[in-house]
């Protein structure tokens, strides 16, 4: 007998903050857990490899929906009765990054069951949640979440591969136990997902020239991947600028919180200053990152960074 896949949603108001690995994301996480109704910021590195495992199609559609689904209200009845709440005082997930972290020590002390469900009916708490790449794997998403809506840093390519460098994501990173997206063995290497389908090739590269191929690579899933939304999908994207946050956050954060349908709340200010927001940004440490970039790479890779970094420069609406 074929078993067909079920499962309700707890709450339909769910926020991502998204974008690429490195692309600035634990910037904004802060910012928006401290607006008003808005829970504090949830990471799930597991929930996030159910996408990645059906695009390498290790893991049906239907069966990944209902696992998105299932995990997701996990973490919203988890986080409403305080269990696995991070305490951890610099983590971007910490309570002490929400606007009123005491609530979750008074969660800490309700009682679960039905209870909990109709109070997060009635109090319509935004929840929040960090991602990586959820606009590469938006169809996914939005089948599990139709009312999800995903904010999507976008940050200058050569930020980005230089990030990479420095955390040797063209390396043998992806041995270490502690990597946190889906891996496989080829040909003896252990390779990242961001490589399927073009592992032969991503194998011939030098590390740095992989890592810039890799940004490249997944810059065109997002692009296509919008592309292909109906335009009521693309009216549940926003994009943001990392550089815009920095050094003008009002002007960045009036269209987040338009967005999301909230308001500043009383402790915006201070998350602001904790996050250095306005700031300075100073073109020479971006010119010493490309010499650096320049001096690891081949010519032709570090051409087409360049050509990333002028189209994503010249086009506000780069993905």
């Amino acid at each position: 007998m074929a078993v067909e896949l079920s499962k309700k949603n707890i709450t339909d108001d769910i926020v991502f903050i998204s974008g690429l690995t490195r692309s600035g994301k634990a910037i904004l996480c802060p910012i928006v857990s401290s607006f008003e109704k808005v829970e504090k910021v949830n990471v799930n590195f597991f929930l996030e490899q159910i996408p990645q495992l059906e695009h390498t199609n290790m893991l049906s559609n239907e069966a990944a929906v209902y696992l998105l689904r299932a995990g997701m209200n996990l973490m919203v009845y988890d986080n409403a009765i305080g269990r696995n709440a991070n305490f951890r005082p610099d983590d971007f997930t910490s309570v002490w990054k929400n606007k009123d972290p005491m609530q979750y020590v008074q969660r800490l002390f309700t009682p679960d069951k039905d209870a909990v469900i109709e109070k997060l009916n009635k109090d319509k708490s935004i929840f929040s949640m960090m991602a990586h790449n959820a606009l590469w794997h938006a169809d996914l998403w939005f089948k599990a979440y139709p009312q999800l809506k995903i904010i999507h840093v976008q940050r200058n390519p050569v930020e980005i591969v230089y990030s990479w460098m420095t955390k040797n994501y063209g390396g043998d990173f992806y041995e270490s136990t502690r990597a946190n997206i889906l891996t496989y063995n080829y040909k003896g290497v252990f390779i990242p997902y961001y490589a399927y389908g073009w592992e032969d090739e991503y194998l011939s590269y030098k590390e740095t020239d992989r890592i810039i191929l890799m940004v490249k690579k997944i810059i065109e899933k997002h692009s296509n991947s919008y592309s292909n939304l109906s335009q009521n999908l693309k009216n549940r994207v926003l994009f943001v600028r990392h550089h815009q946050i920095a050094t003008d956050p009002d002007t960045a954060l009036s269209k987040v919180v338009r967005f999301i349908n909230t308001t500043y709340s009383s402790v915006t200010p201070r998350i602001l200053l904790e996050e250095r927001c306005p700031r300075t940004v100073d073109i020479n440490e971006i010119n010493k990152k490309i010499s650096t970039i320049k001096k690891n790479t081949s010519a032709e890779s570090f051409n087409e960074l360049m050509n990333m970094r002028n189209n994503f420069n010249e086009n506000v609406n780069t993905i």
